[in-house]
């Protein structure tokens, strides 16, 4: 994974409190990822950051063999939510698979495309130079009358701030029309 989360976000992800026991993480992370598995509905950027807090946990606890130690108040808060971008609607005539993979195509121009799975509809770019800034995630809908429904959220991946998540998807579309 290219970005670790920090222990204050993990234990929010698994609705845990600041010094849970290692079976009190294990049973949060065995709740929340039957509710986030996309076999119950759930989706796969759901499951993958249940399985991301609870990979966290279990690399600061050594697999529960250490306590956790509370996150201290001087650290830095949790990151303010993930910018998303408004829905977008998206002329799309070969229909929501070829979209995202001619938006991965152009996305190659944007930032390094990391993941496709045209099943799922979803897309992620890692943006900015090496490491990366900001990761992109975009998840193609469905079709209606005026084109596909696409959304856009962007996560930061350090310290470092990604650019404005319009000018983002603004430049991926531009690219697409441009390509198309």
């Amino acid at each position: 994974m290219l970005w670790v989360m920090d222990i204050r976000a993990a234990l929010d992800e698994l609705g845990l409190g600041p010094t849970p026991t290692w079976s009190q993480i294990r049973a949060a992370h065995r709740t929340a990822i039957r509710r986030a598995h996309p076999d119950a509905g759930g989706s796969t950027m759901r499951a993958a950051r249940v399985n991301e807090a609870f990979d966290a946990l279990a690399a600061t606890t050594d697999q529960g063999t250490k306590p956790l130690r509370p996150p201290r108040t001087s650290e830095a808060p949790n990151p303010p939510a993930t910018p998303r971008a408004s829905p977008r609607t998206v002329r799309a005539p070969d229909g929501p698979s070829e979209l995202l993979l001619q938006l991965a195509e152009v996305g190659h121009d944007v930032g390094h495309v990391v993941f496709i799975d045209p099943l799922a509809g979803l897309l992620e770019i890692v943006i900015g130079a090496e490491p990366g800034v900001g990761q992109l995630t975009v998840e193609v809908g469905e079709t209606g009358e005026a084109g596909v429904s696409v959304a856009f959220t962007l996560e930061p991946l350090g310290l470092a701030t990604p650019p404005p998540i319009g000018e983002v998807v603004d430049d991926l579309l531009r690219r697409h029309r441009a390509a198309v």
